[in-house]
């Protein structure tokens, strides 16, 4: 990862003294009932794995949980003002004519931040699409999201230390959860979202008292920090 990238996206997720130059713009995790907590359980679709360096977006798909339950879904193509390389488009199906009308990378960002505004927001690799959001609001001259970001397959790791799988498809698998459109990014955050809330109650049944204390169980935010590098 790009050297300052690398400090803006850990300053953004790393906890500092609130007098620091270097203090998070991210809200601290809500306390509370975790099935009570307002989510916005994204994905994204991306020209390539690097979006620290160059990749950019190429589709956001996201669904809103207010109590557990859809409240709203957002959806959009984004135009990342470069071609899509043939191996991405093989992977999510998102072709350069189907962007050429899509919003510029600035402007579909703004409709995110807007959509998941005072949400916490959850993915599965959340390393990367935290990446992917940070480089292209970098790229863009953007601000960052000011959301507390959580990771589904960073809690299913804690949950299940020794599954080796722990892949969306691997995990909505095992839980008989069928993925609707998979590789489209609202289809692969529907799951997610159904994923997230089943994950929230084994973690309630083990004594977890709250977002808080989730994270610091599974030191969620060390590893989506640590996960960011190589993306």
């Amino acid at each position: 990862m790009a050297g300052g990238l690398w400090q803006s996206w850990r300053a953004l997720f790393t906890a500092v003294p609130a007098a620091s130059p270097l203090a998070p713009a991210a809200a601290s995790l809500p306390d509370g009932a975790m099935e009570a907590v307002p989510y916005v359980v994204f994905d994204l679709e991306t020209t390539g794995l690097r979006p620290s360096v160059a990749d950019d977006i190429v589709q956001i798909g996201a669904v809103r949980l207010e109590g557990g339950l859809e409240t709203g879904s957002f959806n959009t193509l984004v135009n990342p003002g470069r071609p899509i390389p043939a191996a991405s488009t093989r992977y999510h199906g998102v072709t350069d004519a189907m962007v050429a009308c899509a919003p510029p990378v600035a402007e579909a960002l703004a409709a995110f931040r807007d959509f998941a505004a005072g949400a916490v927001l959850v993915a599965h690799n959340a390393a990367f699409d935290l990446t992917a959001l940070a480089g292209a609001a970098e790229r863009q001259g953007a601000p960052r999201l000011p959301n507390p970001a959580l990771c589904s397959m960073m809690l299913a790791r804690w949950l299940d230390p020794r599954e080796p799988d722990v892949s969306l498809d691997g995990l909505c698998g095992r839980a008989g959860l069928v993925i609707e459109h998979r590789h489209h990014a609202l289809g692969d955050a529907r799951a997610t979202a159904v994923l997230w809330m089943s994950l929230l109650s084994r973690a309630s049944a083990r004594g977890v008292a709250g977002l808080p204390d989730l994270a610091f169980r599974s030191a969620m935010t060390e590893r989506i920090v640590e996960g960011a590098r190589h993306f």
